[in-house]
């Protein structure tokens, strides 16, 4: 085997490696995303997406709250609520 070879794979073994741990948040389980106007409508509510609130008829819930309320945990910035897999 020549060193070219040797690179390449232990190369390849280090990308492979380092994607698996990103795609699963380092805690080594995978998560499942939703976008916050899907998790709202599919709770029978109505999703503003302007203030990250989903109103029902009953009330109003921060889609942190709904999130949370799930398992998962809400990011703002990218209106998407991550949790794990049931």
């Amino acid at each position: 085997m020549n060193w070219r070879a040797v690179i390449a794979v232990v190369t390849m073994v280090v990308a492979l490696t380092s994607v698996g741990c990103a795609s699963m948040g380092g805690s080594g389980k995978k998560k499942v995303g939703v976008t916050g106007a899907r998790m709202c409508q599919a709770h029978g509510g109505t999703y503003n997406a302007a203030t990250k609130m989903c109103s029902y008829t009953a009330s109003l819930k921060h889609m942190r709250e709904a999130c949370a309320a799930q398992g998962g945990a809400f990011d703002d910035a990218a209106d998407f609520c991550d949790m794990d897999p049931m």
